[in-house]
């Protein structure tokens, strides 16, 4: 090769080198500015736009210094413009590629957010976790307290706590939650625990605590009952308001009974009327304030007055009648003398769970809120236990024939059925193992049993002791279904404490005494032997028994609770009827026939 061709290559080189350098260059311009223009229309909340910007950007290439910038932009703009999951991909993406980048902890923070607000709470701890920069700490905080916040299930979140139980956000949360909660429902163990743990403030919590009774020679106790006094009649017919009447004759007699053990306990009756402003002035007399003890009242509108009155004014009061947990609220001086709904759901839970041959269940229950609080009560502690529900309805008065419907598991009992429900069997022989009937209805529980007991297969049946008032239905086929009757205030009427009762009051008032009588009588006693040995706080006394011993009834257990947590349950056994309880936590089963 010449000289002159030399030349002309060198110089063809360096034109190409410099083309080169050039077009590598303007490249880099061109990052540069697409890079600009796409932060610009970030910038302005054009985030549609922003992530077409973005796109060409996010190629790793050595040429492009702002793939990770890009891809971090390009995800908070996929959240902003609302499409989490591509964000949630974009920011794992992230990770992935470009793990020591200074930006982690901002990557991080997205991906926690994202997670809480899809409900993968464990996912967005553990990421959040990882941010170990302290100037992101009081952000990280702010956004638990608010995630967590938003739970409305107080189940759900202890299950939360169990996973992460250093979690202070959390616990505080749960805290909140769990004082705020009807205080028959509260968990009083486990709110302890994270008021020590976390050194949660009790009064930012809005705790009351009753830490010391007070004792005195005589107890003043205030009846706050609807005595209808001005319509009631000088006539042997029933009264409208007989019950009401029937609880206090129950009480007065039990006076008598405290008087002769030396026990000094007045009663002072008053007519609420079954009106808010009658309540008020009673309220508003001077005597009451005096008082050591409040039964009643029974209407919800007098009942707020009262429930006002005894918070403020540090006096304890108790409803013989109700099993709503409301009627407690968050007053720690107030007291259900029966077990809330909730309460016996969960007790009725504990027993199936020991006693079912099967896991699988069904669930009925009526129109009443009472009827849905004990069926949810139920559900809520069956499934924790492992059990399954594989049907879980409302029964409409006018729909019971669902439940044959839903029931029909043979040829025997298919003509039953309606002509909607033949051909669609749903429940296989042997493939339930119990059915819990939250209701009273009384046709609702006898399609149950005729149903069951058509059926011919081994399901426990559970039910409310009011079906043993049914006339259609006799011991025999309690006992044919293994049937499960709850039964709170549950009565012995063939020992020598209750043919004492009976007696003195059939000799008082010439009847036989009610099923109201017997109530008003058994908790008069235990108030009077309670204020006697306890004073006038005696739910301290309460805390410290497992067992509180009743006249007519078993008994009560107080221990933690502003309801009695005992509840008997009717067994029909070869010889017999039997009454089976257990107290809280499992313990000292007892057994009485």
């Amino acid at each position: 090769m010449n000289f002159n061709m030399r030349m002309k290559l060198s110089k063809i080189l360096v034109v190409v080198c410099l083309l080169f350098i050039t077009f590598k260059a303007y490249t880099q311009v061109n990052y540069q500015q697409q890079y600009l223009h796409a932060k610009e229309l970030f910038n302005d909340a054009k985030y549609s736009l922003a992530m077409e910007a973005f796109k060409p950007l996010l190629e790793r290439e050595e040429s492009n210094p702002f793939p990770a910038y890009s891809s971090f932009y390009y995800a908070v703009a996929a959240y902003k413009d609302g499409y989490p999951p591509l964000a949630k991909n974009m920011f794992l993406q992230i990770k992935s590629y470009f793990p020591k980048w200074s930006k982690m902890p901002e990557v991080n923070f997205w991906l926690g957010k994202i997670y809480f607000e899809a409900a993968e709470y464990n996912q967005g701890l553990n990421v959040l976790a990882e941010i170990k920069d302290k100037t992101f700490q009081e952000n990280i905080y702010n956004l638990k307290h608010h995630t967590f916040s938003g739970i409305k299930d107080v189940e759900a979140l202890k299950e939360i706590y169990e996973n992460h139980p250093k979690e202070k956000a959390i616990g505080e949360v749960l805290a909140m939650k769990i004082a705020k909660q009807p205080l028959v429902n509260q968990d009083q163990e486990l709110l302890d625990e994270l008021i020590t743990k976390f050194n949660l403030d009790k009064k930012g919590l809005d705790l009351v605590k009753v830490d010391e009774s007070v004792f005195k020679d005589k107890y003043k106790v205030a009846v706050l009952f609807p005595f209808l006094m001005n319509r009631l009649e000088p006539t042997e017919r029933k009264k409208i308001n007989q019950l009401i009447l029937d609880i206090y004759q129950g009480m007065q007699l039990a006076m008598d009974t405290l008087k002769a053990q030396g026990i000094n306990v007045e009663l002072f009756a008053y007519d609420t009327k079954r009106d808010s402003a009658a309540t008020a002035r009673i309220l508003a007399r001077e005597e009451m304030k005096g008082m050591d003890l409040i039964v009643g009242p029974f209407f919800s509108e007098p009942r707020q007055l009262v429930q006002d009155f005894s918070f403020k004014n540090k006096i304890n009061m108790i409803n013989p009648l109700s099993t709503d947990s409301d009627v407690i609220g968050v007053n720690p001086y107030s007291f259900l003398l029966q077990p809330t709904n909730e309460t016996i759901g969960r007790k009725m839970a504990e027993y199936v769970a020991k006693n079912a041959r099967r896991k699988t269940g069904v669930i009925f229950y009526g129109e009443d809120s009472r009827d849905s609080t004990l069926a949810h009560a139920f559900k809520q502690r069956i499934e924790k236990e492992g059990f399954k529900i594989i049907i879980n309805k409302e029964i409409r008065k006018d729909e019971t024939r669902q439940i044959l419907d839903i029931l029909v598991a043979s040829g025997r009992i298919k003509d039953m059925a309606s002509d909607d429900a033949k051909g669609r069997l749903r429940l296989a022989q042997d493939s339930i193992g119990y059915i819990f009937v939250a209701s009273n209805n009384d046709l609702i529980s006898t399609k149950v049993i005729s149903a069951v007991e058509t059926r011919g297969d081994s399901i426990m049946v559970i039910g409310s002791a009011d079906w043993l008032e049914l006339p259609v239905i006799n011991y025999e086929a309690y006992y044919r279904l293994g049937a499960v009757l709850y039964a709170p205030m549950y009565m012995h009427k063939e020992t020598d404490a209750y043919e004492i009762f009976r007696d003195q009051y059939v000799r008082k008032h010439k009847v036989p005494p009610t099923q109201h009588a017997e109530i008003g009588y058994d908790m008069m006693h235990l108030l009077g032997h309670s204020l006697n040995k306890y004073g006038k706080y005696f739910q301290i006394g309460w805390d410290e028994e497992k067992f509180l011993k009743g006249y007519l009834t078993i008994g009560y257990s107080y221990q933690n609770s502003q309801d009695n947590k005992l509840v008997p349950i009717l067994e029909f056994g070869d010889e017999g009827l039997e009454v089976v309880y257990e107290l809280e936590e499992n313990k000292n089963e007892d057994r009485k026939k």
